[in-house]
């Protein structure tokens, strides 16, 4: 499959570290105008609630190091995640959306809703998130 060169994000969790994610995004999408604003969008909310969770828990005990590779494949966006902090405490095959009380738990609900694809591994390297959109022309 041919690809473009990856816009990557190289980072430290902390205070500013969504708005480098979106500051990211933006130029991914300025670069790839082709992509219909429902991607867009979509990609835009896992990013942001996946990125969110990365800064949260698994830099929970301190900064951690945090990089973000976005790619554009024909017909679909590639968004790799990975950081060196706690392992996540997900399981994304029984993940479903929270009564609609609940204070939290929508994110990677929300997340596998609007994607067409999303793993979590951990390894001796830290978590390593994937995330691709659905398919568009």
């Amino acid at each position: 499959m041919n690809q473009l060169a990856p816009v990557v994000l190289e980072a430290v969790t902390g205070p500013t570290t969504l708005d480098e994610i979106h500051r990211c995004l933006d130029g991914f999408w300025a670069t790839h105008r082709g992509v219909p604003e429902v991607i867009r969008t979509q990609v835009n909310t896992a990013v942001a609630e996946v990125g969110a969770n990365i800064v949260e828990h698994a830099g929970k005990a301190g900064p951690v190091p945090i990089r973000m590779e976005l790619r554009l494949f024909p017909g679909q966006v590639h968004v790799d995640f990975s950081d060196q902090g706690l392992p996540a405490k997900v399981d994304l095959a029984g993940r479903s959306m929270p009564i609609e009380i609940a204070e939290r738990g929508r994110g990677l609900a929300l997340t596998q809703a609007v994607l067409d694809r999303v793993s979590y591994v951990r390894d001796d390297a830290g978590n390593h998130w994937t995330l691709v959109s659905k398919r568009f022309d």
